[in-house]
């Protein structure tokens, strides 16, 4: 598989229009922090991603990939539904969290890259509410509306297939899907995980399998969120 796409840093308004969410300005800002009692920052959710040592020794820190809202909060922003042709778009990238349309509070993450492309990123949410439970209801019905849809790479049409399976015992709630199209070489598993207010997601693109070791990574950074309640 190609390079895949790259989430845009949710600090603030920035990636917001992605989602087809409320523009931001001065009345779309309720107040600092409004409803993030308890809810940890970017800096904290930092903390709880894996580290180097964690994953296989070929892949390095893209610094690029590395994002967060440091000890800020994002403003609160209603929901919008993503479409649904957008929606199969955004599980192509290592923001496939936003297939569910609804903006973080905090949040933290990074990748890392090998020479050939393989790719895993990791990404931390915190949700105001009841947004987490929400959020995994969204992937859900997204992953479900995309078991088979298109992909568009340097001009030319793949069809790609989504599996998707519950993963019991992995947090409050979690869940496997894994993306292979016959015209790629390997594919991609995505996983997310809730452990209360927090939203776990990985990303696991490899050329020789489909990413599964994606699963443990994500299992040990659901224990991670665990253990910050």
């Amino acid at each position: 598989m190609s390079q895949q796409l790259r989430r845009a840093t949710l600090i603030a308004c920035s990636a917001t229009a992605v989602l087809g969410l409320a523009a931001c300005g001065p009345d779309a800002i309720p107040g600092p922090a409004a409803g993030t009692d308890g809810l940890p920052n970017g800096t904290k959710l930092n903390a709880m991603l894996l580290p180097a040592t964690a994953l296989p020794p070929k892949l390095k820190l893209d610094p690029s990939g590395t994002k967060s809202t440091g000890d800020g909060f994002n403003p609160p922003i209603s929901p919008s539904a993503v479409p649904a042709s957008k929606a199969c778009d955004m599980l192509n990238g290592t923001g496939w969290i936003n297939a569910a349309g609804i903006n973080a509070a905090s949040f933290a993450q990074n990748d890392y890259m090998d020479d050939s492309q393989d790719m895993f990123a990791q990404e931390l949410d915190g949700y105001r509410g009841n947004d987490a439970q929400t959020v995994m209801a969204n992937l859900k019905a997204a992953l479900t509306a995309c078991h088979t849809y298109t992909v568009t790479q340097n001009g030319q049409n793949y069809t790609a297939t989504v599996t998707m399976q519950s993963l019991p015992g992995v947090g409050d709630d979690a869940l496997q899907a894994v993306i292979t199209s016959p015209d790629w070489t390997g594919g991609s598993t995505l996983v997310a995980a809730r452990v209360g207010s927090i939203v776990v997601t990985t990303y696991d693109n490899d050329q020789r399998n489909t990413g599964t070791a994606g699963v443990d990574l994500t299992k040990t950074l659901a224990k991670n969120a665990a253990s910050a309640r």
